[in-house]
């Protein structure tokens, strides 16, 4: 008979992710509980896949203080949303309001995470396994926090639960398409260093990519006036008009940087060239992309400015002769020829580890707890 499981999606990047867990999950007969906190696009992305779900939260704001009063009251309001419907599990990725709402309603709870230098003792603690990806060391998990027998390193990256590197052929745009997501300025772990890489690369794009559409998408809606205003003042300046997943975006990019996060390791495991200006401690999943040659760190004032840029092809006017761009196009942008070999294959990028492998260990390790 089948069970109820509740997922909660905390961010936009959780959408994607858990959308496989989804099909996975009702394929086997059981029932899925959404619940999803109104931060970046998360509503958005969930309306466009068409799935219901509970609307509860928001961003807590920065400092310690009141992000754990608003993990709390959230708690609070995920375990009223979810205490008649008795799920039998509950699954999240670094929710720490969800893993406190499960606990208080006896909910056995599994979280995933893939970077260590957060706090981990709550969900150490709490939860009854908690998924870390193999290129972070167990040692240093188990000296965060999170007791060896609740630890299960998977193999390959989470990125590849519904991205798959070896079908999904990046195919980029032209006049080149660069995608640059600001940093991560209300997460708990923000640096100023983070802020100034940031600065810098903005002042670099601004001057030396005019032959490019800039695309930025923002992680909040503070973000927002201030790339409203480096729009109005830089015209390869670019927001996008709604919505859209990543991967669309991604697969017709010459160029993605991020404050770290989802969205470059969605890049670099597709084999789009990346760079990630997060001032921090380097994670384990970061360091590995950048040992495979997938992922260019960008740690000093120097690294922005010797980071290759992309420009249109040689002796060809932007969009000329060329097929219609796929969904991911901007207005007015074309694809730049045929489909790319698979994901770094031509440039030299070591191999992951094989997609389906990675699927089959973790539908394995969950659904055996239903």
């Amino acid at each position: 008979m089948g069970k109820v499981v509740w997922i909660d999606l905390e961010n936009s990047p959780h959408v994607p992710f858990f959308l496989p867990w989804i099909g996975w999950l009702r394929e086997a007969g059981h029932e899925v509980l959404l619940t999803a906190r109104d931060l970046s696009q998360t509503h958005e992305l969930l309306r466009l896949h068409g799935l219901d779900f509970a609307a509860v939260g928001g961003h807590g704001g920065g400092g310690f203080a009141r992000k754990a009063l608003r993990t709390l009251a959230r708690a609070d309001g995920l375990a009223r949303v979810v205490r008649p419907r008795r799920p039998a599990l509950a699954l999240g990725h670094g929710s720490r309001a969800q893993v406190v709402a499960a606990a208080l309603l006896g909910i056995p709870s599994i979280a995933f995470l893939d970077y260590e230098y957060v706090s981990l003792r709550l969900f150490g603690r709490l939860c009854r396994r908690v998924f870390f990806p193999d290129a972070v060391a167990r040692d240093l998990l188990r000296r965060r926090g999170v007791p060896a027998s609740r630890l299960v390193s998977y193999p390959g990256f989470k990125e590849q639960v519904y991205l798959d590197p070896e079908a999904d052929r990046p195919a980029p745009l032209d006049p080149p398409l660069v995608l640059a997501r600001p940093p991560a300025r209300l997460a708990h772990y923000h640096t100023p260093r983070s802020e100034a890489l940031y600065r810098r690369l903005v002042e670099r794009l601004a001057q030396e990519a005019r032959s490019c559409r800039v695309l930025f998408l923002p992680r909040y809606a503070g973000d927002l006036p201030e790339l409203r205003a480096l729009c109005a003042a830089h015209g390869h300046f670019r927001l996008p008009e709604r919505a859209r997943p990543a991967r669309e975006l991604i697969l017709g990019a010459s160029l993605v940087v991020s404050g770290g996060g989802t969205m470059v390791r969605e890049a670099a495991v597709l084999g789009v060239p990346s760079a990630s200006f997060f001032g921090g401690p380097v994670g384990g999943v970061d360091a590995a992309l950048a040992r495979a040659g997938r992922l260019r760190m960008l740690r000093e004032d120097a690294d922005v400015d010797r980071l290759p840029l992309p420009a249109p092809r040689d002796g060809e006017r932007a969009g000329e002769g060329r097929a219609p761009a796929p969904a991911a196009a901007l207005d007015g942008g074309q694809a730049s020829g045929g489909a790319a070999s698979p994901a770094g294959v031509e440039a030299g990028h070591q191999p992951l580890p094989d997609t389906a492998r990675v699927r089959a260990f973790l539908k394995e390790e969950v659904l055996s707890f239903l």
